[in-house]
């Protein structure tokens, strides 16, 4: 959804409508100032500079004044007495403009050079001290201020003296008037719609420091707008139109203050922060202002996050309003051929939006996929593949979010300066990651070579190279790279880059490779040093915990080095479940839902653990408390049927095969499963597409030793419309990943005597072999 910043009415009225028609008027004014210079015509330049401050549109004004300044400052001009009448003119002519608008560094700059060129010092010092009072970055003026530390000061007789004595003590006026503005007011602007669980921690740290707030509801069902009003915001309803756009733009119209900061209800402001909001307002020499947004991504409270500058505050202007059906950017039509009128600050806004399980609860992606193909279909350009290529990532489809970025890679790099465009750098990284999982590694090196030249410190992109040779099998070379990663550190704010992949990723990553390698020691000593080196970040505690386990460390030295989080928590519950630990990952995923009753995640491991120590009754109990609603109620309803299942309990079963939602192939299952409990008559057939949750099931019996309801479920396995062979090898397989090598060979037996081809007797052999007979 890029913002729109149009010109002003006023403007057809010169005939300038597009960029090219501003550059040529401006270059105009310039030759006009060149021919006046060479005239030595002083009325000549004051009409150019004249020129420059009646242009319609204020900041193209500025550009102008900005661009015959540097061309009066290229003209080689003799030392007399028309030099000085030349530079008292444009002088003037700067002082003009400050007159009315005195809080602008670069023209007190430029104003306080002219003024030191005509030896007045002392006011060329105070209005350098003005520009840097305001924006004490303003590396020019510290230059031209510890330039000009010793000039002299010069008083000139006659005409001109006096006119300098004039200007001189015009400068010190503008100089003490160069202030921030007083009074200036914030609008908080917003839309929402069913946001009760995100809209508190929105609005808690904005409300006391912003002058109003403006949500637009798009049609909540639950308490949305009664907190929203809760913390004195005007609420507009509008009828949602399938346009971003059209709903931001409803609370920019209503917007009153003189700023407008907005944000999404999964955009939390850093609370220590907000007093930082207050001290923007007064800097009018701004058209508006980026914040740091780090935008969570992985699992709840992993710690992935991706940062980069988000443009969320702005000078409120009606010129100024959104385009697009989805995504916000800025376009080349806001002045960003002045650079100046930017800023990037300190302020930290924390984007929750994208983490997997906001995501996945209400659909984020496919609707967002949606939007963008209409949009797409109306309005082809390389943003809006971007952004369909950034949704399908975000769903695991790389092969098509592939089509879409390389699409807009393609498409972008044939622009002038395409890699300042704000989101080239992250359509450079989504390109290299679509083309690595989709297995094109030499075109993920390629896009990452042309990355790195025109972007050296984007770590991601030597992260991604990094994982590139390791998908690849040169190991050595990918922690060389990682080891590179940890020395750049993270990318730069404004190339969006993914935080920690100069530091804890890198670390994690590198711990990964050392698995791959065998060298378990080396791997446990980076996962300890990503953890206690950034303790945020805690999927190390995963790998680690299960590195640890597997070299025979006890249970409770894994734990003295577990962060005391939920998210931490639940890591290690599943390593403990998954090492075989059940009783110790039961208690873990316990105390998981103690502090996060309504974590899914957790209760279908403690599900899984308590079927893992043949607690069926107990495992059917819990997952039944899983909500329809929940983005796992599939898995609880699955292991619900087949606790029942396992217990033989044929009339619970049915009571839950009536009343759950399945997918067909798992509803036949099951009726097949029960239909054998009550000693009904078996379906003829069953499709194939029952055999994958069929072996799940059969594994997670012989794993428990559950040898009666196994030997059901075998029965009804056998109903499904596989080849008899690929059946029986199947579950010998099933049969040798659980230990029963007998029954094991029976099954490779059965299918060498029909056909004794290479993979039956490999079958054997692979029996043999752990028997010790090979």
């Amino acid at each position: 959804m890029p913002i729109r910043i149009s010109t002003v009415s006023a403007a057809p009225e010169l005939g300038l409508h597009t960029e090219a028609d501003w550059q040529s008027r401006i270059a105009d004014l310039r030759d006009a100032l060149a021919t006046a210079l060479e005239a030595g015509d002083a009325a000549g330049v004051a009409a150019a500079f004249a020129g420059a401050r009646e242009l319609p549109h204020p900041q193209r004004a500025y550009q102008a004044t900005i661009a015959l300044c540097e061309r009066f400052f290229a003209h080689r001009q003799p030392q007399d007495a028309g030099t000085v009448e030349m530079y008292a003119t444009a002088l003037a002519a700067l002082l003009d403009v400050l007159a009315e608008t005195p809080a602008e560094p670069v023209l007190l700059n430029l104003a306080g050079v002219l003024l030191a060129e005509l030896h007045q010092p002392r006011q060329a010092r105070e209005l350098l001290r003005a520009a840097l009072r305001l924006d004490p970055e303003l590396a020019l003026a510290r230059r031209n201020l510890a330039a000009i530390a010793r000039l002299p000061q010069t008083s000139l007789s006659g005409r001109l003296g006096n006119r300098l004595r004039a200007l001189a003590a015009r400068a010190s006026q503008v100089a003490k008037r160069a202030r921030p503005a007083q009074g200036m007011t914030l609008s908080l602007v917003m839309i929402v719609r069913d946001e009760e669980e995100m809209l508190p921690g929105c609005l808690e740290p904005l409300a006391p420091v912003v002058d109003e707030i403006v949500v637009v509801d798009t049609g909540s069902s639950d308490r949305t707008r009664e907190i929203a009003a809760s913390f004195g915001a005007r609420v507009i309803d509008f009828p949602w139109s399938s346009s971003f756009a059209d709903a931001r733009n409803a609370s920019l119209d209503a917007a009153t203050g003189d700023w407008v900061m907005y944000v999404d209800a999964d955009e939390h402001l850093v609370p220590e922060d907000a007093a930082q909001l207050r001290d923007l307002l007064g800097k009018t020499w701004r058209e508006a202002f980026y914040v740091v947004e780090t935008n969570y991504t992985g699992g709840d409270e992993s710690g992935a996050a991706v940062a980069h500058s988000a443009l969320r505050i702005w000078r409120n202007r009606p010129e100024y309003r959104f385009e697009g059906r989805i995504h916000e950017q800025i376009t080349p039509s806001m002045p960003t051929y002045l650079p100046e009128r930017f800023e990037v600050t300190r302020v930290r806004l924390r984007h929750f939006g994208y983490l997997k399980s906001r995501i996945n609860a209400r659909g984020k992606s496919q609707r967002n996929i949606e939007l963008l193909e209409r949009e797409a279909r109306e309005s082809p350009t390389p943003f809006t593949w971007y952004n369909l290529g950034s949704e399908h990532l975000a769903l695991g489809d790389a092969r098509r979010a592939r089509s879409y970025l390389d699409r807009a890679w393609n498409a972008v790099r044939t622009e002038p300066d395409w890699h300042q465009r704000g989101y080239a750098p992250l359509l450079t990284r989504r390109t290299v990651t679509a083309r690595r999982e989709s297995g094109d590694l030499e075109a993920a090196r390629e896009a990452i070579r042309e990355g790195l030249a025109v972007y050296p410190r984007h770590t991601d992109l030597l992260f991604e190279l990094a994982l590139t040779e390791r998908a690849d099998g040169k190991l050595d070379e990918a922690i060389r790279l990682a080891e590179r990663c940890l020395e750049q550190g993270d990318s730069p704010p404004h190339l969006s880059g993914t935080v920690g992949s100069g530091s804890f990723l890198a670390l994690s990553l590198l711990g990964d490779i050392h698995v791959e390698r065998g060298d378990h020691a080396a791997a446990e000593a980076f996962y300890r040093r990503s953890l206690a080196e950034h303790p945020d970040y805690v999927a190390p505690v995963l790998p680690l915990a299960t590195t640890m386990l597997r070299r025979g460390a006890k249970p409770e030295e894994v734990a003295e080095l577990v962060p005391d989080r939920p998210s931490a928590t639940l890591l290690a519950a599943t390593a403990f479940y998954e090492e075989g630990h059940t009783a110790l990952a039961e208690e873990w995923f316990r105390r998981v839902l103690a502090r996060q009753p309504s974590s899914p995640v957790a209760r279908i491991g403690l599900v899984e653990a308590l079927l893992a120590q043949s607690r069926f009754a107990e495992a059917a109990e819990e997952a039944a408390r899983e909500p329809d609603d929940s983005p796992l109620a599939g898995a609880a309803r699955a292991a619900e049927l087949f606790a029942y299942a396992a217990l033989g309990d044929e009339e619970r079963l049915a009571a839950a095969l009536a009343g759950a939602s399945l997918p067909l192939p798992q509803r036949e299952l099951y009726s097949a499963w029960r239909a054998a409990l009550a000693g009904e008559a078996l379906p003829a057939w069953l499709p194939p597409a029952c055999a994958a949750d069929a072996e799940r099931c059969l594994e997670a019996l012989l794993r428990v030793q559950a040898f009666d309801a196994f030997q059901t479920a075998v029965s009804v396995f056998e109903r499904i419309g596989l080849p008899e062979r690929e059946r029986r090898e199947r579950l010998a397989r099933i049969y040798f990943r659980r230990g029963y090598l007998d029954s094991a060979a029976d099954e490779w037996l059965a299918v060498a005597r029909e056909t004794p081809d290479a993979a039956a007797l490999i079958g054997l052999a692979q029996v043999a072999h752990a028997r010790g007979l090979a």
